[in-house]
């Protein structure tokens, strides 16, 4: 019982974080859009998805392997994987930010300053902490530390554009309280850590850290670069479409965050599994993630019309085939999500997720490009999910070509990572 209390609680204590994040993300936006209307809320939406790109260059692939790391390792260590993460987003972080800006100004219609401050208070996502917390396992020091700063900074810029403020000074807000939560997680993580000066273990070379994270950074930006390229695609292509298509790929996004927890949840159980049971789980949790996913697009579909002329202010209004696509995509998305995440990941099938990735930017974005010319917002997201759907596809036949295998690798992949964890 007190084990099950206690993973409840962290569960809530990250599906805290994720939900006010989301909530304080999407607030500012029909706020943006009554300031300065809904060409500069696109420019923003442009800079946004150029930035999510430099936010993982920034962040370097710790998202994706720091928890391990930070789980396995004693203070000492912990402490110096922190350091050194310190030190490569700095060096990354003012070339990286300025080509983002420069790229977002470059690329949208109009608004070019909204644009490139929308990148930069993106890109520096990237210098969360995040990592650190979750593989401590401290979700409320995680929502102190991160999120609170952030949503602080969101809310200074909503009460300031309400007050009269033009878009750029919330968006600017933005950055701020991004820029504070970097400087609360490092002073509390270097200070208050524990770990006596004299204890702390070197920080190994610049170029041996960029290295050693070399596969979370690919990993991570290919799936980022496919998240970004549609608004871009149809900036360039439909520019007409933009305004109802980033409104929509924002809400989309953002219900994908706040759904992050429920597929965390999986992450950590589906691996845990013993090599006899580990079939019956990874069946269990595709069972469960399909069901809550149809219920989700479900629930999509009805309050999606409300709340995007919420967010646009009665100003934008997508069709019904558009809301459609965009609570069909938000289904397929987590569902694809516990696929690739947690059960892949399990049964030692990481190439799936590149292969079907990979496979999925090649036939879904260039089909973004046709369908926003003729059909508009409805036409690209149609294209996504195409794409999406490729992707679902070849990892499912991953998953049960690895169990149809008369010797599959299943149990020697659980006995391999068993045997990892010992030698670390």
């Amino acid at each position: 019982m007190v084990a099950a209390r206690s993973g409840l609680s962290k569960i809530a204590g990250y599906s805290l974080s994720m939900l006010v994040l989301a909530v304080a993300s999407l607030a500012i936006i029909p706020v943006m859009v009554g300031a300065d209307g809904p060409r500069a809320w696109a420019s923003i939406a442009v800079g946004q998805s150029i930035g999510g790109v430099a936010a993982v260059v920034v962040g370097y692939g710790w998202g994706l392997t720091g928890p391990a790391v930070v789980a396995r390792a004693d203070p000492p260590a912990r402490v110096r994987a922190h350091s050194e993460s310190l030190w490569v987003k700095c060096v990354l972080l003012v070339p990286v930010g300025a080509t983002a800006a420069s790229l977002a100004a470059l690329l949208t219609p109009t608004r070019p300053d909204l644009a490139a401050v929308g990148a930069l208070s993106t890109a520096a996502v990237g210098l969360t902490a995040s990592w650190y917390f979750v593989g401590l396992s401290r979700p409320y020091a995680l929502f102190f530390l991160e999120t609170f700063p952030r949503v602080l900074g969101t809310v200074v810029g909503i009460a300031l554009m309400l007050a009269g403020a033009d878009a750029f000074v919330g968006v600017m807000c933005v950055l701020g309280g991004m820029v504070l939560a970097f400087v609360a997680s490092s002073i509390f993580i270097q200070g208050v850590s524990g770990v006596p000066r004299g204890e702390r273990l070197p920080r190994s070379p610049l170029w041996s850290v960029l290295g050693s994270q070399g596969l979370g950074l690919s990993s991570t930006l290919l799936s980022s670069g496919y998240v970004a390229a549609p608004v871009l695609i149809v900036s360039a292509v439909a520019p007409y479409a933009l305004p109802v298509y980033a409104i929509v790929d924002k809400v989309q996004r953002q219900v994908s965050v706040a759904l992050n927890p429920f597929v965390t949840v999986f992450q950590g159980w589906v691996p845990r599994a013993t090599s006899d049971r580990l079939r019956e789980r990874v069946f269990r949790a595709l069972a469960l993630s399909l069901l809550f996913s149809i219920l989700l697009g479900v629930g999509m579909l009805s309050v999606a019309p409300y709340l995007i002329a919420w967010l646009g202010g009665d100003q934008i209004r997508p069709g019904t085939t558009t809301l459609v696509l965009m609570a069909g995509f938000v289904a397929l998305a987590l569902f694809e999500a516990v696929v690739s995440k947690a059960i892949l990941i399990a049964i030692d099938r990481v190439n799936v997720v590149a292969t079907a990735t990979l496979a999925g930017s090649l036939v879904g974005l260039p089909l973004v490009a046709v369908g926003a010319v003729f059909f508009g917002p409805s036409g690209a997201l149609g294209a996504i999910l195409v794409g999406l759907a490729l992707r679902v596809g070849i990892e499912l036949t991953g998953v049960f070509t690895t169990f149809r295998r008369a010797d599959g690798p299943v149990s020697t992949a659980v006995n391999t990572r068993r045997t990892q964890r010992a030698q670390i």
